[in-house]
């Protein structure tokens, strides 16, 4: 049997990188909650990407993928096994395609910058999420009644067995904060998005449209959070039932537990007024989906992903 100890020493063989060890994962977390990663590295290209991946996988090493460490919280405790922070990032206007190539580690608001730059339309609703286009893809992020994968023509993913598959927007499961990686193993490497040509004035007084309507109910930029931490309930016609609403009937408003509090603006926010802890966080969530459930029955399912010490995507 493979020793945890011999590891890093494979690890470097096989791809030629170097681990770091015990880094604190509240660092590279939003909310700045978590304990030390046994291994940590942070990956600059697919190539990397695959290749650290292949590696954990060979020896059959717990590992887990973020991005830029948003809607995650990390566990006080920290993670056992490889944590791979991935940076990969890239952007190509395919023109005669009206494709946006773009790497997964790649930011949002770099590909929100460039379709201004470039006059390239259809990614305004992009303005203002956090995190990269892997993790967007993953949840489906989206706002304003739009989502990436509406956008997505192709993505191209490191399977659960370590080959490299591209998959079409029919073949993703989008759906409200879903998709298909939330039910089968797999990484993306790289999204091929839609867009087209449209006027940067336009463009640009979308985005800032967007931007100011996310100023006016979401934290302020740095605040220690992870985002909304509740799905907005999906009723049998497909209408959504905002939580925040749902949640400050219920007396959410003011609610806190140790460090951990609901963000006075919008109740469907938890926010870390300093030194909160993973263990908090997860109590105080309890707490406000027991107040919805006793008054509306109905049961809220996190959007935040609790990241468990010894989660892995093996």
């Amino acid at each position: 049997m493979k020793e945890f100890q011999d590891f890093p020493a494979f690890f470097s063989r096989e791809t030629g990188l170097v681990l770091s060890r015990d880094v604190l994962l509240s660092v590279y977390s939003s909310f700045r909650i978590g304990g030390p990663a046994d291994y940590f590295i942070e990956v600059k290209s697919e190539a990397e990407l695959t290749a650290a991946v292949r590696a954990a996988r060979k020896f059959n090493f717990p590992f887990y993928v973020i991005g830029g460490g948003y809607n995650l919280l990390f566990d006080d405790t920290g993670y056992r096994g490889l944590m791979i922070r991935n940076r990969a990032s890239s952007l190509k206007f395919i023109e005669e395609k009206g494709i946006l190539e773009v790497a997964s580690g790649t930011r949002l608001a770099e590909v929100v910058n460039l379709a201004v730059s470039e006059g390239l339309g259809g990614l305004e609703f992009l303005a203002g999420i956090p995190g990269t286009v892997g993790g967007a893809i993953y949840g489906n992020a989206g706002a304003f009644g739009q989502a990436i994968g509406d956008r997505v023509d192709e993505v191209k993913l490191l399977t659960g067995e370590g080959k490299e598959k591209s998959l079409r927007q029919s073949e993703l499961g989008f759906g409200y904060r879903h998709s298909f990686l939330k039910d089968h193993p797999g990484i993306v490497l790289k999204a091929s998005l839609r867009v087209e040509r449209d006027d940067r004035n336009r463009i640009q007084k979308k985005v800032e449209d967007y931007l100011t309507q996310r100023e006016q109910k979401h934290p302020p930029e740095g605040t220690a959070c992870a985002g909304s931490y509740f799905k907005n309930p999906v009723l049998p016609d497909g209408s959504k039932i905002p939580a925040g609403r749902l949640l400050e009937q219920a007396g959410a408003r003011g609610m806190r537990v140790g460090q951990a509090a609901v963000y006075p603006g919008h109740c469907n926010f938890i926010v870390n007024l300093g030194g909160a802890t993973c263990r908090e966080v997860l109590a105080l969530a309890a707490e406000l989906k027991e107040k919805v459930q006793r008054q509306t029955g109905i049961c809220l399912q996190e959007e935040v992903i609790y990241v468990r010490a010894d989660a892995s995507m093996l």
